[in-house]
């Protein structure tokens, strides 16, 4: 009787497979050969799921995307009343930094989308989804009620700078904590994040002053 293969489970092993090559050594060094041996495959089989390199970056970078996203979810749902704002912010915040073993290997393969020979198609979009969480939620912080869609901008110049702050800040936190872990290690990021998030809900200016932007985070 033929073996049933679970091809969608096939697929994410794959995409495991490729986080720890980008994990290893970058980027760079993924391929469908060195793909195909890290999960034990020939590229015969591997083939059958991904035909190009660049399908397997989009897809264990949409798969990372997932796993945000899923996190980001289970916050919201476990969300203690009794917890301060800047707490509950922070919560879904920290889902974007990489701060453990899988975040970090997330994180690797979201840097090949600064890979020159690679092309994410989804680039422009996954940005705007970013810009969009951090606009909800700074405007939470800041009293603020979010419009169901977003779009490309926010009329409330207060609330779009300080999302363009935020958006910077975590890319910035994340960065350092992938390059100078020494220097910068998940409980101190975590201290950082803290303390930003607290100085934003501290300098919403008064209803109605929305147009004087406080632009020294």
């Amino acid at each position: 009787m033929p073996k049933i293969v679970d091809h969608e489970e096939r697929r994410r092993a794959l995409a495991e497979a490729l986080w720890r090559v980008i994990a290893e050594s970058g980027p760079q060094a993924v391929s469908i050969r060195s793909v195909a041996a890290e999960a034990g495959l020939s590229t015969g089989a591997l083939r059958h799921y991904f035909q190009t390199r660049e399908e397997l970056l989009t897809y264990a970078i949409d798969l990372s995307e997932e796993r945000v996203t899923e996190r980001l979810e289970e916050h919201a749902r476990s969300l203690d009343p009794e917890m301060s704002l800047v707490d509950r912010v922070m919560g879904f915040v920290e889902q974007m930094l990489p701060l453990d073993q899988a975040r970090r290997a997330e994180y690797r393969a979201w840097q090949a989308t600064g890979d020159p020979d690679y092309l994410d198609p989804k680039i422009e979009h996954r940005w705007h989804q970013q810009r969009r969480l951090y606009r909800r939620l700074v405007a939470a912080l800041g009293g603020i009620e979010p419009p169901e869609d977003p779009g490309p901008a926010h009329p409330d110049p207060w609330l779009e700078s300080w999302s363009e702050f935020l958006h910077t800040f975590i890319d910035g936190l994340s960065l350092q904590l992938m390059t100078n872990p020494e220097q910068v290690d998940p409980q101190m990021a975590l201290a950082r994040l803290r303390s930003f998030l607290a100085h934003i809900a501290s300098v919403r200016p008064p209803s109605g002053e929305g147009d004087r932007v406080h632009t020294t985070p």
